[in-house]
């Protein structure tokens, strides 16, 4: 049984405030425990063990790993006679830190050991130390026995054997020992600079690419755009064509002249131009009529001009046609075509009479012995000899 007087020699109160000094702010729940130990000290000095416990226990609880309390637990359990729970509380700080001295001395003093060491162990290590230095003195010791020197002839030859191996495992055209030239400053700063000049290289040539990409990229997206655009004019016109309005149709097509137009769009909208001339012929003929004859009284030039317009579109789209699909009103086609265009006089006067000119020609031409043929031949005689034709 420990002499708890003795024992709480080893045990000190611990000082909060100092504490607070060194680590700044302390948690509650640790200065509560620190307050318990310091408590339970009082209560041992006092001689009240069972009230030292009683702290104890409420200071594990809080803080666990409070292994000096365990210990001070586990020397007030032995002074009043329950080896069994200090021997918990000892074995249970040596559970908890491997390390822990005091717990493990004071099983040891439980168990009845002493400490210090054995002289069987010193001897042992003085034999051992013995054995050691006469092993290296024999080592180094000149031998005295007469075929000693055979075994150095034996080591020789065998290092000759050693080395024809070598040689010949070992490629002819490499040494046996390479030694890596020492590259000096100068030769590194090279290598970097054509490593850099590689690297910008291929930062340049991944720029000019990604350039190249986003170009493409932009390219895909306006054709896309202008796809889509197109797609849609496809669409009117096939409501145009749909109506029955194919005078409409052909001159939303023939504005489309001269624009870049997709492919696959072009040929749906020639497709359908094709489709639709022969019956738009009738329609344009009548609206330019139409026209014309609204222009009797005022004879406005910009009217006849107008006029004019329509009518060498159904002339463009005859002259397109083959002779078995040309309509029954080709004649007077071209003989109201050409008065419009004289009397347009657009873009001069002699220009728009020079067109009138062959408009009235291939009537007479084409059907010489006809009324038509008859009314363009006096209206050539009438522009020949500069007359201004009448309405």
């Amino acid at each position: 049984m420990f002499d708890i007087r003795e024992e709480m020699k080893h045990f000190r109160p611990i000082d909060l405030a100092n504490l607070r000094q060194k680590l700044g702010q302390i948690p509650e729940d640790m200065q509560h425990a620190i307050e318990l130990y310091n408590k339970a000290l009082e209560d041992v000095a006092g001689q009240n063990e069972d009230m030292a416990i009683i702290a104890l226990k409420k200071a594990i609880a809080i803080y666990p790993a409070f292994y000096e309390a365990m210990n001070l637990m586990g020397v007030c359990y032995d002074s009043l006679g329950d080896e069994e729970s200090a021997r918990i509380m000892f074995n249970k700080v040596i559970e908890m830190d491997d390390n822990s001295i005091r717990a493990q001395h004071y099983l040891d003093r439980l168990d009845g050991k002493e400490e210090g060491k054995t002289p069987g162990n010193v001897r042992s290590k003085k034999r051992e130390k013995s054995q050691l230095a006469s092993w290296i003195s024999r080592g180094l010791s000149p031998e005295k026995a007469a075929p000693y020197y055979l075994k150095y002839i034996l080591g020789f030859v065998v290092g000759i054997i050693a080395m024809g191996v070598l040689w010949l495992l070992v490629p002819a055209d490499k040494p046996l020992l390479q030694i890596s030239p020492r590259v000096d400053g100068e030769q590194q700063i090279k290598v970097l600079k054509e490593d850099n000049e590689r690297l910008n290289q291929i930062v340049n040539e991944l720029t000019s690419s990604l350039e190249t990409a986003n170009q493409k990229e932009s390219q895909l997206r306006n054709e896309l755009v202008q796809y889509q655009e197109w797609s849609k004019t496809l669409r009117q016109l096939d409501k145009l064509a749909s109506a029955g309005k194919y005078r409409d149709l052909i001159m939303e097509i023939e504005k489309l002249d001269g624009l870049s137009i997709p492919s696959e769009i072009e040929n749906e909208i020639m497709l359908l131009y094709d489709e639709c001339k022969p019956k738009a012929i009738d329609q344009i003929y009548e609206s330019a009529r139409n026209l014309y004859n609204g222009n009797a009284s005022r004879k406005s030039k910009d009217v006849y001009r107008q006029a004019a317009d329509e009518f060498k579109l159904a002339i463009k789209i005859m002259e397109e046609l083959d002779e078995n699909s040309k309509p029954k009103n080709m004649l007077p086609i071209y003989y109201y075509g050409g008065k419009a265009i004289a009397l347009s006089e657009y873009p001069s006067r002699d220009e728009a009479r020079e067109e009138a000119l062959k408009c009235f020609r291939t009537i007479v031409e084409v059907a010489p012995n006809t009324e038509y043929g008859r009314y363009a031949r006096a209206r050539i005689s009438e522009i020949e000899a500069g007359k201004t034709i009448k309405h």
